[in-house]
């Protein structure tokens, strides 16, 4: 088992955009997003029916530690919007994150999801490596063109 790629999960995608699911990813409600992060002892699976945080694989393999809540700190900064340097693209973007006095090991990538509609899972980003503080800043800066951006006009 291991974190090989990130992306949107498929299902929420198609939910949202044919209204089976209410979901506004501009939606600037405290606490609307959490990013939880994950160990390399999980496969996510993008095609997923109903992928969510706390279902099978993210039942399992959340980091742990001082300083570092169940569940994943809420997004602030929501930005849903083309990208304002990039006609054709739009973007998804947050403010940077941080777990300040944290005892956090091995941390491999973050689950965006949804607490109010039954932690369902939007995007999974990978840092690449597993990090890991002690008693520190567990710091994560985000893409400054977004943390995911999509091409939706093409050439």
């Amino acid at each position: 088992m291991a974190i090989t790629t990130e992306g949107w999960f498929v299902d929420t995608q198609v939910k949202i955009a044919t209204n089976a699911i209410a979901l506004n990813l501009g939606d600037t409600t405290p606490g609307m997003f959490k990013f939880a992060l994950f160990l390399d002892t999980i496969t996510p699976n993008f095609s997923q029916a109903n992928p969510a945080y706390g279902s099978a694989p993210f039942n399992s393999g959340e980091a742990s530690g001082a300083g570092y809540t169940a569940e994943g700190i809420a997004l602030s900064g929501v930005v849903y919007e083309e990208h304002p340097s990039a006609a054709g693209w739009v973007r998804w973007d947050f403010n940077n994150l941080s777990w300040a006095g944290s005892t956090i090991t091995g941390a491999k990538a973050g689950l965006i999801h949804v607490p109010s509609l039954s932690y369902r899972a939007v995007l999974l980003r990978t840092f690449g490596q597993a990090y890991s503080t002690n008693d520190g800043t567990f710091g994560i800066n985000l893409p400054s063109d977004g943390v995911a951006k999509s091409r939706v006009i093409t050439a």
